[in-house]
């Protein structure tokens, strides 16, 4: 496998350190993908600053009947659903009957008949839920091609030093006795940092040691890297040197995480959105505005009635699933539109505000604030569980609501007991409840995790 950069080859992948399984693993994942068409979608979005409205709009266009025409082709549950409807431009997405997550969920083997050679990505998502999709590896090389250049307009080049918070269980008991809290990805220079310790006890070895290693950008969960950025405003810690960009995911960007990362880490906080399942992307302008990427999919804002709004629900179509289709996909956010700025480095439609993905947290004295984004993982492996939901009364106790598939057995449970003790530690009592349903909130919303100690912390 080549590194490419700006299109362009410029080194061969070093060998493969041994006995390393942090670096194994991403150099699997790199050559998935970084190879195949990579460069070529790397050069496609380089030249998109390039044209007009126009152009960019005839584009989409171009890629939605494409798109169109592969997912009738590759799944036969979409093509059944289509198979009345004349489609020939994106004028006509709205004869589309809209898809939803459980749809898929309900319909995986009919809408992915053959899996072979496919990359498989099991979502954890904050409705609860569990959710398998599947791509290609084209689809995936231009995902990631499109994420790069979003990063290099911010300064990123493959190989800089990165400071990466996720969801991963990376740690072992002599990690944690050792109060070392990262795992690093030599060949990539990625150091992987755990966001299921971060307490004040534990956020001054982690500011020590991005001192050590000087990453100079921060990638993932906001909230988890805002965390040590509040505690190290609170406690005096200091940086010696300053961070080019934090590029956040997963979760909503609050204001007050903004403020401290940027006064803690000196550094511009890059917002991007899209979802584990395929969204397309919003992005940050390097004016600071948020933009649709017309080219990774249509975004369709609107009312309770089903109408185009500037405000109201959002409904995508992504470009890059074709084998498990975001077609007229709810996903659940609502976001806002801004027709009034005028934005002079990029063509894309400005956006005002995203809403819906909400973040917070259940609290552990073992392990800290634990994140909706690291939760929604918990049930990653456990397929036949519909929805959770985590309440938390007592510091000590959290009671965790279930609505349980009819092929849920033991094992499943041992596997999701197992995921949430890797997030909130050995001590906390877990009191697990298997209910029919999980009613919605007065607002219509689901809420996967109902904190009713955040006054008492504060105190």
């Amino acid at each position: 496998m080549n590194i490419i950069r700006d299109g362009k080859t410029i080194s061969n992948t070093p060998k493969l350190p041994p006995k390393d399984t942090i670096t194994i693993f991403d150099f699997l994942q790199y050559r998935k993908r970084h190879g195949g068409k990579y460069g070529y979608y790397k050069e496609y979005f380089n030249k998109l600053g390039e044209i007009d409205k126009e152009e960019l709009s005839n584009l989409q266009n171009e890629r939605f009947v494409d798109f169109i025409k592969k997912v009738k082709k590759y799944s036969p549950y979409f093509n059944n659903k289509l198979k009345d409807i004349d489609i020939n431009s994106v004028v006509d997405i709205s004869k589309i009957p809209f898809s939803n997550k459980e749809e898929i969920r309900a319909n995986i083997d009919e809408i992915v008949p053959d899996k072979s050679g496919l990359l498989k990505s099991n979502t954890g998502g904050t409705t609860g839920k569990s959710l398998t999709v599947y791509y290609s590896k084209e689809n995936s090389q231009e995902r990631f091609a499109f994420l790069d250049n979003f990063k290099e307009n911010f300064g990123w080049k493959f190989g800089d030093k990165t400071a990466w918070f996720s969801g991963k269980n990376i740690l072992n008991k002599k990690d944690l006795k050792k109060n070392r809290y990262w795992k690093t990805d030599f060949m990539y220079n990625i150091r992987y940092y755990s966001t299921f310790n971060i307490n004040e006890s534990t956020a001054k070895h982690y500011i020590d040691n991005f001192n050590k290693y000087q990453p100079q950008f921060f990638s993932g969960f906001p909230s988890s890297i805002a965390e040590i950025a509040k505690i190290g405003l609170l406690k005096g810690y200091k940086l010696n040197y300053k961070v080019k960009a934090i590029f956040p995911t997963a979760e909503s960007l609050l204001e007050d995480d903004v403020k401290a990362m940027q006064e803690f880490y000196g550094a511009i906080v890059a917002n991007q959105y899209a979802s584990s399942e395929g969204a397309p992307f919003i992005t940050q302008c390097t004016k600071g505005h948020m933009h649709i990427e017309p080219l990774t999919g249509i975004f369709e804002v609107l009312n309770n009635k089903g109408k185009p709004t500037e405000k109201g629900e959002l409904v995508v179509t992504s470009f890059t699933t074709e084998k498990t289709p975001l077609l007229r996909y709810r996903i659940g956010d609502s976001i806002e539109l801004d027709n009034k700025t005028k934005c002079d480095v990029h063509q894309g439609q400005v956006v005002k505000k995203i809403h819906g993905r909400i973040s917070d947290y259940i609290y552990s004295k073992e392990t800290g604030k634990i994140n909706l984004g690291n939760i929604s993982n918990c049930v990653k492996y456990t397929p036949n569980i519909i929805k959770f939901q985590i309440i938390q009364n007592k510091i000590d106790t959290l009671q965790i609501k279930i609505v349980k598939d009819k092929n849920y057995n033991t094992k499943e449970e041992k596997s999701f007991v197992k995921e949430l003790r890797d997030r909130f530690g050995e001590a906390i009592k877990l009191n697990l409840e298997y209910v029919n349903d999980i009613p919605r909130e007065k607002s219509g919303k689901y809420r996967m995790i109902k904190n009713n100690i955040k006054e008492e912390l504060k105190s």
